[in-house]
């Protein structure tokens, strides 16, 4: 049953951003207000369901645009699921599939003090509130704020894998303060590590302990937020563990069944 403080929205568009991962933009009602990296609740309307339950047609996803985009915008690693089988077949634009979208929900937000730098720990399609949390950045630094410095170390297996690369890389040309770091873990011919402090670059391996405390500047006086399936959350946690980042610096935002 729809919840009465649901929004009816149609599916305006879709488009891919790396490889098994689609982004899918949706109408923005009058009246729906969110904050970068809060997610909602999306359902599909005239869902036919499995029989053996395996899938009710709901998903809880980050919101990957900003507040101030005209559209919403989320993404999702494209499995074999009744739910995307949908999403990736259904009508879009002005007569575009409906769907059940709920209010934001969520405190895995940006501080309102922009002293205190920021890293993002990011896998996989994790990246989504960033990017919404990013791009809002970019969007208060040209209105003349104070915003934190960034570092993300944006984990993947493969280059392809990696969702909006050129627009990470364009995000750091528009924001001084911000760093991005591709972790990739799986590419035989993935790039050596890159030399000096680029503020778009590749490099090998896995996000641990010994990375962060060489790739971020005062690691250990920074907030942090980390973003993932449940294993990957808890690497990085003992990561943070291991460096020593008391818990109270840390905010966390589990991806479960996406």
């Amino acid at each position: 049953m729809t919840d009465p403080d649901n929004f009816p929205v149609r599916v305006l568009a879709r488009t891919p951003i790396a490889t098994d991962t689609m982004a899918f933009f949706l109408e923005r009602p009058a009246g729906f207000d969110f904050e970068a990296g809060q997610f909602v609740s999306l359902q599909l309307a005239d869902f036919d369901a499995p029989e053996d339950g395996s899938d009710d047609g709901e998903r809880m996803l980050s919101i990957a645009s900003a507040p101030h985009d005209p559209h919403l915008m989320v993404a999702v690693r494209m499995r074999d699921t009744a739910f995307k089988r949908h999403l990736s077949q259904c009508a879009l634009g002005a007569n575009g599939a409906l769907v059940s979208l709920s209010p934001a929900m969520g405190d895995f937000v940006l501080p309102e003090d922009p002293r205190q730098p920021l890293v993002m720990l990011a896998g996989g399609i994790g990246i989504t509130p960033f990017y919404s949390m990013l791009r809002h950045l970019r969007y208060q630094a040209a209105s003349g704020k104070a915003v934190p410095a960034v570092t993300l170390l944006y984990g993947n297996r493969t280059h392809a894998l990696a969702a909006w690369r050129s627009e990470l890389a364009q995000l750091c040309d528009d924001l001084p303060q911000l760093r991005v770091l591709h972790v990739i873990s799986g590419d035989k011919d993935a790039p050596p590590p890159p030399r000096g402090q680029g503020a778009h670059a590749w490099r090998p391996g896995l996000i641990d302990a010994a990375l962060i405390q060489q790739e971020v500047s005062d690691w250990n006086a920074c907030r942090y937020y980390i973003v993932g399936p449940t294993a990957m959350v808890a690497a990085m946690q003992d990561c943070l563990d291991a460096c020593g980042v008391p818990p109270d610096q840390v905010a966390i935002e589990f991806f479960a069944g996406y």
